[in-house]
């Protein structure tokens, strides 16, 4: 049997973010935790909303509101889906940790790669040779 650390587990419940939150928060994917809104991009139950209500690590999978079927008793269950089906619509702001996770991750920036002056010096130094 394979054995994942926790860190690890948690890294593969990953999505990636709506466009708008991408933009936003200058990041393409995050944890997903429950309480998050998410769509479901592939599968069975493509172009489904909902908001996730557990999440499994150790199986890596989640659970989504209005994402069940029925068993042959007549039970009704919830659909596990992978994190990587999914695209986060709406974070759960309410866990601190998450919170300065995003703010750090706004926080940085990426310099600007100045390629003109890059391209100058090179056919400078193909000159000298």
């Amino acid at each position: 049997m394979l054995k994942i650390s926790k860190v690890n587990q948690r890294k593969r419940c990953s999505s990636m973010l709506s466009k708008e939150l991408s933009e936003k928060y200058k990041t393409r994917s995050m944890g997903v935790i429950s309480g998050d809104s998410v769509i479901i991009m592939r599968g069975n139950f493509r172009g489904v909303e909902g908001k996730v209500s557990k999440v499994n690590y150790k199986k890596n999978f989640i659970n989504i509101d209005g994402v069940t079927m029925e068993k042959a008793n007549g039970d009704t269950i919830f659909v596990p889906i992978s994190p990587s089906k999914v695209k986060i619509t709406k974070f759960n702001l309410e866990d601190k940790r998450r919170q300065d996770i995003l703010d750090r991750r706004m926080s940085i920036t990426i310099p600007k790669i100045n390629l003109e002056k890059k391209l100058k010096k090179a056919k400078k130094n193909l000159k000298g040779e």
